[in-house]
């Protein structure tokens, strides 16, 4: 399992699940498809402490 470091709402966090490499060849740098981003900046919002973030049962949950 590979994780993704990112930053949401201006802070760096990891994303244990929910992020899928997106297949590129134009771009040597990896990107990425998150799911329900917009539950993510919500999540990030309500727990502004978390520096991991999982996507689990349809939702994004504080993992540290």
């Amino acid at each position: 399992m590979e994780s993704v470091r990112t930053v949401v709402l201006g802070k760096p966090v990891f994303l244990l699940t929910g992020a899928k490499r997106r297949k590129s060849k134009e771009n040597a740098q990896a990107a990425f498809d998150v799911e329900a981003p917009e539950k993510l900046l919500e999540t990030a919002r309500r727990n502004p402490d978390a520096v991991a973030f999982g996507f689990v049962a349809g939702s994004w949950v504080a993992a540290a």
